[in-house]
């Protein structure tokens, strides 16, 4: 059990003596730090709901009121000692962005996406490995953490991105760790109190020129079918593997449509992959032929979608239909249950989809594409037939010209039709040009 206060929070541990009160907090240089007070005064019941002891607490016990005050009093003992022990410290790299990344979390509410994002950047080289035994280069935090922030120079913030530069990463990457460490000066430099800067000197380093967007690919109608019926038949799973029971055969069964029903409805309604997560039944209205977007999974967690703003989407006939199919699944249809969900109704795993995706792909025999791919597919398609203002709402972009990038995506097909109509009554003019140099120069009597 944990009970939190405004300065930190008290947690009761389950020790073979008995029930123990510790203090959890975060403390000025933003690490955390767990204390232990002592025997909480309290027992558990039947049911194991943690309930007071009847009586004042005997002498060597805290009820919760006294563990409150011990833990505020540990707090203020430890904040004493951290600056009797460091008077001269200078504030680093490393302490302004703890601080900038707790402002994100706390105060201008990052998504936890985002925050995990930046966590792996600032991440040290010598950190664990992560999921997946993936690692972190740990290149900001090796130039920069431990330094002090009077020290850090222009020149050097130069020096770390030329660095960057000779290395294998796009001109992006460089941009993205330099707007890291931009905004961690910039942050410290507003709190001169704290950090003792006044200038942000990443602001004066030159931002590298990236390529413009590539042209946008995406599938087209017949290939989105053809990919949702790859997995609905099965034929993305590994053959080697085939199911042992009949109830696994229906588990099978049931995630190969809802497979099928995440493709169509994410190429036919533009959603994103955490919104499609997200989306429960409640969200579905077949009698107004809408989805409302009111939530996206990010890092785990349900979250506003992108943007914080909710919208309503049209759900067209393919997306409709496929919905309409996962309705008569006989579980997880209530009004509160996730639409794509695990076989316990729990949020789909991100990567196994994207793996699964990627096996489908490879079954259709389609080029492969990622998953938000199938967003450009809504996207490019949509903006053939309607005005970019309406798709921009639809989409749930920010910008216009966001949108605006699906305009050059592909041509429309009745472009080239067009183009022989504006020149129909020049038909004759264009038979009567010299199609070659040597007709051009015969015709003008040179040799």
């Amino acid at each position: 059990m944990s009970k939190r206060n405004a300065s930190g929070a008290l947690i009761v541990v389950e020790r073979d003596s008995g029930p123990v009160y510790y203090a959890k907090w975060r403390d000025s240089t933003r690490r955390q730090v767990k204390r232990r007070l002592r025997p909480a005064w309290g027992d558990r019941d039947g049911e194991g709901a943690w309930h007071k002891r009847r009586g004042r607490a005997q002498d060597g016990y805290l009820d919760e009121k006294a563990a409150i005050v011990e833990m505020r009093r540990m707090i203020d003992d430890h904040e004493a000692d951290l600056a009797a022990v460091h008077p001269e410290s200078e504030p680093t790299f490393d302490d302004a962005a703890a601080d900038w990344l707790h402002r994100l979390e706390h105060v201008d509410g990052a998504k936890p996406s985002t925050l995990d994002d930046y966590r792996l950047m600032l991440a040290r080289p010598d950190a664990p490995a992560r999921k997946r035994g993936l690692r972190t280069a740990g290149r900001i935090m090796g130039e920069f953490g431990d330094r002090e922030l009077r020290s850090i120079t222009i020149a050097q913030v130069e020096r770390f991105l030329a660095r960057l530069d000779t290395e294998s990463v796009s001109k992006r990457t460089v941009n993205k760790h330099r707007q890291v460490v931009c905004s961690i000066l910039e942050h410290a430099s507003r709190r001169p109190d704290c950090f003792g800067i006044t200038q942000n000197v990443a602001r004066s380093t030159a931002k590298r020129r990236e390529p413009p967007p590539g042209v946008l690919d995406f599938y087209e109608p017949e290939e989105v079918a053809a990919l949702a019926r790859a997995a609905r038949e099965g034929r993305h799973r590994d053959a080697r593997r085939p199911a042992v029971s009949e109830e696994e055969q229906r588990e099978r069964r049931l995630a190969d449509e809802q497979d099928a029903a995440l493709y169509t409805v994410a190429a036919f309604t533009g959603l994103r992959l955490g919104e499609l997560r997200a989306l429960r039944w409640r969200q579905v209205s077949f009698e107004r032929a809408t989805l409302t977007v009111a939530a996206a999974m990010s890092a785990g967690q349900v979250e506003a979608p992108k943007w914080g703003k909710a919208r309503t989407v049209p759900l067209a006939t393919p997306a409709a239909a496929e919905l309409a199919r996962l309705a008569e699944r006989g579980r997880f249809v209530g009004l509160d249950d996730l639409v794509f969900c695990s076989p316990l109704g729990e949020p789909l795993d991100d990567s196994a989809i994207r793996r699964r995706l990627r096996r489908a792909q490879k079954a259709a025999g389609l080029r492969p594409l990622r998953f938000h791919d199938l967003r450009h597919s809504f996207g490019s398609l949509v903006v053939r037939e309607l005005d970019t203002a309406t798709l921009k709402s639809w989409m749930g972009h920010s910008k216009l010209s966001t949108t605006e990038r699906y305009l050059h995506a592909k041509p429309r097909h009745s472009d080239a039709a067009r183009l022989d109509r504006a020149f129909a009554g020049r038909a004759a003019e264009v038979e009567r040009l010299p199609t070659t140099l040597q007709e051009s120069e015969s015709s003008s009597g040179r040799h």
